[in-house]
């Protein structure tokens, strides 16, 4: 007549905390790896915004030039690509401009910061009529 127990056989409290140990380490590797994704995928978008500013620039200048104009106005641009007569302008926006003049055309270098700090140049020629 000997002394039986009803539990059943468990894992010890080492290999439990080794469970949830590998249990959380690959969790994070998963989540790196999305975390990963996301920004890639914001990174792009931002570029594309970029561009899309860019197109815009150059269709800016080529109309202000058709019609005679000389002044370039950043906010008009900001504000005109971002569709918004608020202040508050939002990535990605034109931060600098600096025009040289020749006999054939003028070269404007546009500055645009795709976000806080990062920076790219942005070229546009407007040819002269003659």
């Amino acid at each position: 007549m000997g002394f039986e127990t009803k539990f059943r056989p468990a894992f010890s409290l080492t290999e439990t905390i080794v469970a949830l140990l590998l249990i959380s380490i690959v969790f994070m590797i998963i989540t790196t790896g999305v975390s990963g994704v996301l920004q890639s995928l914001s990174s792009i978008q931002n570029q594309q915004k970029a561009i899309e500013l860019q197109n815009f620039i150059a269709r800016y200048i080529y109309i202000q030039g058709s019609v005679g104009q000389t002044a370039i106005d950043l906010d008009a641009i900001n504000k005109g690509f971002h569709k918004s007569n608020e202040n508050q302008i939002s990535y990605p926006k034109v931060i600098n401009l600096s025009s040289t003049t020749t006999t054939f055309f003028v070269k404007y270098l546009f500055t645009i910061e795709r976000v806080p700090g990062k920076t790219e140049e942005f070229v546009v020629y407007q040819y002269k009529s003659y």
